[in-house]
């Protein structure tokens, strides 16, 4: 298994290029979401009379759906790339990285998606502070690899 000193730099701006990936596609469903909103409401709505209130709920709509369509697009990122035959996502190809796990099975989409949805959970509950385990655990994981028994590891 090949990490390297520079793997949490790596990994960290492996993270940082796939964030901006979920966030162009968060602000593409948002502008989508209102634009479909602001049509429904111009189009089929009166603003004025007993259903003023409805714009407002629906521009609330708008947004919520907005971010399940960014989570599930997300997901699906996740599962055809870090669950894919690379084991990457688009970031960690471009940083030469890997997921591989201990018990040397291929990750499958399933796996990648608890992977993922792991390493939220941990930094929503702990603090993203929680990240800074992998310079003191051994392989350098982090708590999310350590519980499923993944690495990081170089493909340079």
């Amino acid at each position: 298994m090949r990490q390297g000193t520079w793997l949490h730099v790596r990994r960290f701006l492996a993270f940082l290029l796939d964030y901006a990936l979920y966030l162009m596609l968060a602000v593409a469903f948002s502008v989508l979401a209102t634009l479909l909103m602001k049509y429904v409401i111009l189009n089929w709505l009166s603003p004025d009379g007993p259903l003023a209130e409805i714009p407002t709920a629906l521009h609330t709509l708008a947004k919520g759906a907005a971010g399940l369509a960014t989570l599930a697009a997300v997901i699906l990122y996740i599962r055809a790339t870090l669950g894919g035959r690379y084991q990457a996502t688009f970031g960690m190809r471009l940083f030469h990285l890997r997921l591989e796990r201990l018990d040397t099975v291929e990750i499958t989409p399933r796996y990648a998606t608890a992977h993922t949805l792991l390493a939220v959970a941990t930094c929503a509950l702990f603090t993203p502070l929680i990240l800074l385990a992998a310079f003191f655990l051994s392989h350098r994981q982090t708590v999310h690899d350590r519980l499923l028994d993944t690495v990081m590891v170089r493909t340079d």
